[in-house]
């Protein structure tokens, strides 16, 4: 590869981070919110 071709390499990972990063926070809120606001069955 020339000088050219390795500036245009980009690296693959920063939409998985970014999305793993996103799943972790939305469980944790969620597991924040089911604690604080439990829901009873209704039977």
């Amino acid at each position: 590869m020339n000088e050219i071709e390795l500036k245009e390499v980009v690296g693959g990972a920063g939409w998985g981070f970014w999305a793993i990063i996103g799943g972790a926070v939305s469980f944790i809120l969620g597991m924040i919110d089911g604690i604080a606001n439990p829901v009873k069955c209704g039977k």
